[in-house]
């Protein structure tokens, strides 16, 4: 079976976008979590994170940055930027926080995450950033490798409030 190859175009998003991101942000992070988390936690997260509206409050966020990644002109994916953000652990004295950074599933394994990852490096780069950092949960193992393939390294821990429950996630950071 040949691997399709795909025409990936990443951009910044603007105000308009906002509807294509929060489906984006439901769908990428239902597939990712729907197995393993509790039911009513997942649909309380999605239905408060990923409203258009409060999409909106985030893309007037000054210190935020969304990029949309599609293939053959298909909204494929997304990931958000958060400049000054910063967590216990970071070695970098001026880090960039990768808030989300997600893939729909049907374009796994097709080198969108790498193409998506290595665009929103290159911009912290040339934004003058000397570290990109996320948090990934503990039990999210494909993520914690796929970081880790890509040169991140875990330097701490943060919680994150989740409907009825508390997880934890790891912070990774890549020195840039």
């Amino acid at each position: 079976m040949q691997d399709k190859r795909y025409e990936i175009v990443i951009r910044r998003a603007a105000g308009s976008d906002a509807d294509v991101i929060a489906m984006l942000g439901f769908v990428t992070f239902f597939e990712a979590y729907f197995e393993q988390d509790d039911p009513q936690d997942l649909a309380s997260y999605l239905t408060e994170n990923f409203t258009a509206e409060e999409i909106r409050e985030e893309l007037d966020d000054p210190n935020a940055t969304f990029y949309i990644c599609y293939a053959d002109g298909n909204a494929a994916g997304y990931a958000k930027h958060i400049a000054g953000s910063r967590a216990d652990g970071l070695t970098g004295s001026d880090p960039m926080e990768l808030k989300r950074i997600y893939i729909v599933e049907r374009y796994w394994g097709k080198g969108l995450g790498v193409r998506l990852l290595e665009h929103c490096e290159d911009e912290a780069r040339r934004l003058g950033h000397d570290t990109l950092w996320l948090g990934v949960w503990q039990e999210n193992r494909r993520g914690q490798n796929f970081y880790r393939k890509h040169g991140f390294r875990k330097v701490g821990t943060i919680t994150f409030p989740y409907g009825s429950t508390t997880g934890i996630n790891d912070v990774l950071e890549k020195l840039l």
